[in-house]
C-alpha cells in the first residue's frame, strides 16, 4: 500500500515539476494546476485565460526533442500539435523530464543544429510535389547544406496525397538527405495518405517508443519559442478582415447540371497584403448555421457553454467563447475524425451502438471507419448516434480545426493592388439522401454579402510564376476556373506593347460556350487585339465531347515549335487528378510524334522544362 503511496506522490510532482519548469503557465487542458485544484474545489472558478501552451519555453534544464512542422493548409500543424502533446502526456506520467518545442520550419534560422539531439520533422508533400511554401527555405538549406548532423537523431512523418503523382515527395526527399548528413534515422519515414489518422496514432506510438529508448542528455534549453512569429503581419494565423465589394455570378444557370462560379473581390486596404500574379488567397470561411444548430440540438447543448481555448483565435482578445461560436468560425464540422467516434462509444450506454462503434475503429481493415467517415459529416454522426451528455469541452476537442480554402488569385497587383479577386465553383453534392455543401464556396455565395467582412490572407505561389523575360512565348491550359491565375497574367501581359510581348496560347475549356465559358467578353476582346491565340473548348456543346487536350494535338506542330525552338514556357492549372494527368500525356505525346523521340526521352525532356521553369503546374484535387 505504501508503494502505492509513494508512486501517486511521485507522479504528482514529476507533473508539478514539469509544469513549473517553463514561463508559459500551465500546460494541458485537463491536467493544468488550475484544473486539477478546481476537480475538487466547490468553489473553484473559471481560470484564467492560459497562454498558448504550443509555444513554450524551458527555464529549467530537460532533455530537448525538436518537433518541426512544414504546413501548407494547417494539417501538419494540427499533427505536430498532437505530437507536441503525447510527448508531453508521456513525460509527465514516466518522469522523462522530455521538452519538446514546436517550430515551424520557416523559423529554422533560429536552430543551432550543434546542439539539438533528436528532431521530429512533420512535413507535407504540395500540389505537383512541391515543399509548402514556407518551408522551401528550410528545404533548400538542408539540400544545400554539407553540415554533418550524426550527433542527431530522426524520424520523419511526410504526409501527402496519392492523387499526386509525387506522393509524398518533399517528406522522403527530406528524410533521405538527413540520413546523407549522417543524422541516425530513429524509425523509417512514414508516408500518410490524406488524414489517415489510425496510421498516424500508429506512428506516434512507435515515436513515443523509440524516443524512450533514446539516451538523451539533460541540457539547458536555448530556443525561446514564444517569440517566433510575432511580428509578421496577416497570415494564416492572424488573417486581415477583408471587405467583400463585389460578388457576381460567372455563368449561366438554367438547370441543376450547370455549374455556378462566381467572381468575389475583396478590399485588403491598409492590411500590407502583397501577392504576385500566380499567387493564392486563403479564404477563412464560417460553417452554415442551420448544421450548427443541428448539432446543438442533437446533443443537447444550448450554444451558450463557454469554452476555453488553448490558443487565442484570430478576431477575439482572449480564450473563452461560446460553443456556438467555436462551431460556426472554429472547428470543421464536415470532416469527422475517428477520434471522435471513440468519445462516443466511451460515452455511450446503448449495447447496440457501442457493438457498432467497436465493429468500426478496431477492425482489421483500416479502410472500413474511412469509407464510413467520407460520407458523412458531423451532423451525420451526432444524430446517428445520439449520446448525452457528451461534455461540452470534450465533443469541441475531438474535432479538427476549420481550415481556410485556397483560391488562386484572378487578378493583377499592377491593375489595383487593394483590390484581390477570386474566381470559385460553388461546390454542392448530395450523400446518404442530404444535400451537401462545400464550406467555403456556399459560404461565399450563399451567406457573405458585399460589405461583409471576411478573414483572408495571401499564400505564396513561388513556383507558378511568369517569366522574367516578356518575349518568352506562354502556352496556357486551365480548363474551368483553372483561368483564374492567367487571368491574372494576361492582365500583365496586356499592358505591355505588342513589341515587348511574347506570342501567347490559351487554352480553354468548358461545357457550353453560352452558359460557362468564365471571362468570355475579357478574353474574346485580347483575341480581338491579338494579345493571346484563344482555343476554346466546348465539351458538351456537341455529340462528341472536345477538351482541351484535344486541341492541344490539334496544334500539335504549333506547340512542338514554341517549345523546341522559341523557348515557350508551359503552365496548366486546375484538376490535377483527371486534367493535369491527360495534359502532360498529351504534351509526351506531341513530343515523341513532332520532336520523334522515344517515351523515355520525352519525359526527359519535360523534367528538364520543369527544373528549368518552363513547366509550371498548380493544381489541386476536387
Amino acid at each position: 500500500m505504501l508503494e502505492w503511496v509513494l508512486a501517486g506522490l511521485l507522479c504528482i510532482v514529476t507533473y508539478v515539476v514539469f509544469t513549473l519548469s517553463t514561463s508559459s503557465g500551465s500546460q494541458y487542458e485537463d491536467k493544468s494546476i488550475d484544473a486539477f485544484i478546481s476537480k475538487d474545489s466547490s468553489v473553484a472558478k473559471r481560470p484564467a485565460p492560459r497562454e498558448n501552451k504550443y509555444k513554450r519555453n524551458y527555464i529549467t534544464d530537460g532533455r530537448q526533442i525538436l518537433l518541426l512542422y512544414g504546413t501548407e493548409y494547417g494539417f501538419s500543424e494540427e499533427v505536430a500539435t498532437k505530437l507536441f502533446d503525447r510527448l508531453g502526456e508521456e513525460s509527465v506520467l514516466n518522469g522523462m523530464l522530455w521538452q519538446p518545442r514546436l517550430v515551424n520550419v520557416k523559423y529554422y534560422s533560429h536552430i543551432r543544429w550543434t546542439e539539438e539531439q533528436l528532431c521530429l520533422l512533420v512535413i507535407s508533400t504540395s500540389g505537383d510535389g512541391v515543399p509548402p511554401t514556407d518551408a522551401l527555405p528550410f528545404y533548400q538549406m538542408l539540400m544545400n547544406s554539407g553540415e554533418t548532423l550524426s550527433h542527431i537523431r530522426y524520424a520523419v512523418l511526410a504526409l501527402g496525397d496519392s492523387n499526386y503523382p509525387h506522393f509524398c515527395k518533399t517528406g522522403l526527399s527530406l528524410d533521405k538527405r538527413l540520413g546523407e548528413l549522417s543524422a541516425v534515422r530513429l524509425l523509417d519515414c512514414q508516408t500518410i495518405d490524406m488524414e489517415d489518422w489510425p496510421v498516424i496514432s500508429d506512428w506516434m506510438n512507435r515515436v513515443v517508443g523509440a524516443v524512450s529508448e533514446a539516451d538523451l542528455a539533460v541540457k539547458t534549453d536555448y530556443l525561446v519559442v514564444n517569440s517566433l512569429g510575432n511580428n509578421e503581419g496577416h497570415t494564416r494565423t492572424n488573417p486581415f478582415l477583408s471587405r467583400l465589394l463585389v460578388k457576381k455570378p460567372l455563368t449561366v444557370v438554367d438547370n441543376d447540371e450547370d455549374k455556378v462560379t462566381i467572381q468575389c473581390e475583396f478590399d485588403i486596404t491598409g492590411s500590407g497584403l502583397t501577392w504576385t500574379a500566380g499567387d493564392a488567397l486563403g479564404v477563412y470561411p464560417q460553417n452554415n448555421q442551420s448544421q450548427v444548430e443541428g448539432i446543438l440540438q442533437a446533443l443537447g447543448y444550448t450554444g451558450q457553454e463557454g469554452v476555453e481555448t488553448d490558443q487565442r483565435p484570430w478576431g477575439h482578445t482572449d480564450r473563452v467563447l461560446t460553443c456556438k461560436e467555436m462551431l460556426l468560425r472554429y472547428l470543421d464540422i464536415k470532416h469527422v475524425k475517428p477520434e471522435l467516434l471513440e468519445l462516443i462509444l466511451s460515452h455511450s450506454s446503448c449495447d447496440d451502438q457501442r457493438q457498432q462503434l467497436r465493429d468500426l475503429l478496431h477492425t482489421q481493415v483500416p479502410s472500413g471507419v474511412r469509407e464510413y467517415l467520407s460520407v458523412r459529416e458531423v451532423l451525420d454522426v451526432v444524430e446517428e448516434f445520439k449520446v448525452r451528455p457528451l461534455p461540452v469541452d470534450r465533443f469541441l476537442s475531438h474535432l479538427k480545426p476549420l481550415q481556410p480554402r485556397y483560391y488562386s488569385i484572378s487578378s493583377s497587383p499592377q491593375i489595383n493592388s487593394n483590390t484581390v479577386c477570386v474566381t470559385a465553383a460553388v461546390v454542392r453534392y448530395s450523400t446518404l439522401g442530404r444535400d451537401r455543401e462545400g464550406v467555403t464556396t456556399c459560404y461565399l455565395q450563399d451567406r457573405l454579402l458585399p460589405g461583409d467582412q471576411c478573414p483572408v490572407f495571401i499564400s505564396k505561389n513561388p513556383d507558378f510564376r511568369l517569366p522574367s523575360n516578356t518575349k518568352t512565348p506562354l502556352i496556357l491550359i486551365g480548363p474551368g476556373t483553372g483561368i483564374a491565375p492567367f487571368r491574372a497574367f494576361l492582365q500583365e501581359r496586356a499592358l505591355l506593347s505588342e513589341e515587348d510581348r511574347g506570342q501567347i496560347l490559351l487554352y480553354f475549356g468548358c461545357r457550353h460556350k453560352n452558359k460557362d465559358f468564365l471571362y468570355r467578353d475579357e478574353l474574346e476582346n485580347l483575341a480581338e487585339k491579338s494579345v493571346i491565340c484563344l482555343r476554346p473548348a466546348f465539351s458538351r456543346d456537341q455529340e462528341e465531347k472536345i477538351y482541351v487536350q484535344h486541341l492541344l494535338l490539334q496544334d500539335g506542330s504549333l506547340i512542338w515549335n514554341l517549345v523546341n525552338k522559341e523557348e515557350a514556357a508551359v503552365y496548366i492549372c486546375g484538376d490535377a487528378k483527371h486534367m493535369a494527368r491527360d495534359v502532360h500525356k498529351v504534351l509526351l505525346q506531341i513530343i515523341v510524334m513532332q520532336g520523334r523521340t522515344t517515351q523515355d526521352e520525352a519525359e526527359l525532356l519535360l523534367k528538364g522544362l520543369e527544373t528549368q521553369g518552363r513547366y509550371q503546374k498548380d493544381v489541386w484535387v476536387t
